[in-house]
């Protein structure tokens, strides 16, 4: 009996470093809602966590006038970030679909959406990288709206308002 046990946790010791190494990415994106009408007019601060162990490396900002790529300049510590979308920092190179600096970033109307996909990897000049972090899809009109947060709620992006206190939910 004590043998059959031995053998279990030598099992699982022995396993151990491929289920930590299979663990899925995966995250969570919101962004800040401000409930004021300027709000309509600039991109917000988004905030992003992730489950996994790479950090975020490319940000999509996609909609139908413009597309902007946002590309780390630096890797990430601990699980979580904030990003202002209006002004990036020096965190982030912005391009555009043939690989040209951008920079001013603006929305075109409030009305239009956009997708903001968040992935661990950097893509090439106009091709979007893998959003294996999280998506989200909301228009600044939404976000010059209501105050709190402006959350995804599923994997395409669709988004909620969520409390603060509740954001990230867990992985």
């Amino acid at each position: 009996m004590v043998v059959s046990r031995l053998r279990g946790l030598i099992a699982l010791a022995l396993l151990s470093p491929f289920l930590v190494s299979c663990q899925p990415t995966g995250g969570h994106v919101a962004a800040v809602a401000t409930g004021h009408f300027t709000a309509g007019h600039k991109f917000p601060v988004v905030m992003v966590t992730w489950c996994g162990q790479d950090p975020p490396r490319q940000i999509d900002l996609l909609g139908d006038t413009q597309r902007r790529h946002l590309v780390a300049t630096r890797e990430f510590e601990g699980r979580s970030l904030e990003v202002d979308l209006s002004d990036p920092g020096e965190d982030w190179s912005i391009v555009d679909d043939d690989g040209g600096p951008i920079y001013r970033m603006g929305p075109e109307s409030p009305e239009e959406e956009y997708l903001l996909g968040v992935g661990t990897a950097e893509a090439e000049p106009g091709e979007a990288t893998e959003h294996d972090i999280a998506v989200l899809r909301f228009t600044t009109e939404a976000l010059a709206a209501e105050q709190g947060l402006y959350a995804s709620v599923s994997g395409e992006g669709e988004a909620e308002y969520a409390d603060p206190a509740e954001f990230p939910p867990a992985c």
